[in-house]
């Protein structure tokens, strides 16, 4: 179980709180799936299930996460790889928008003025839709073209 504090009880207090926004947090992950998926079409001219479809950016980015103490660092290497071209900047600014919001989720969890552990939370919650986000995309690259083709009596 990640450690937010040095008190356990208080731990799962947190991540059963965190449990209970889960839903929220997938259905936010879609959202900047379908975003992104939304800005490849337009971008590239292409459908999203094309080899290069930024799988591999969201990838990078939930490792950075997984591996940060820092949103500000997170939020940097969004800006970052925006910038070298490898995302799309409206869809970074969107993101960025979106994961750092959930410092206010982070707060409600926390309910303190404890701010290590709401910065502690706010990462978590950000790890966990970056996750959930790869996974979406995924989906939507891979796994709704071959049920497309499978309804269609296709080869999946």
């Amino acid at each position: 179980m990640t450690r937010f504090t040095d008190d356990p009880k208080r731990n799962a207090q947190i991540m059963r709180a965190i449990r209970e926004r889960e839903e929220s947090l997938v259905n936010m992950a879609e959202e900047l799936a379908r975003n992104l998926a939304e800005i490849f079409r337009q971008e590239e001219k292409k459908p999203l299930n094309e080899k290069e479809h930024k799988e591999r950016q969201l990838r990078n980015i939930q490792e950075v996460a997984e591996q940060s103490t820092s949103w500000a660092e997170v939020e940097l290497f969004i800006r970052y790889q925006a910038a070298r071209k490898e995302l799309y900047t409206a869809w970074a600014e969107r993101a960025i928008q979106k994961l750092k919001d959930l410092e206010g989720t982070a707060r409600s969890i926390v309910g303190a003025a404890d701010e290590s552990t709401i910065r502690n939370v706010h990462l978590e919650l950000v790890r966990r839709v970056l996750g959930h986000t790869v996974r979406w995309h995924v989906w939507h690259a891979k796994g709704e073209p071959q049920l497309r083709r499978a309804k269609q009596g296709g080869a999946g």
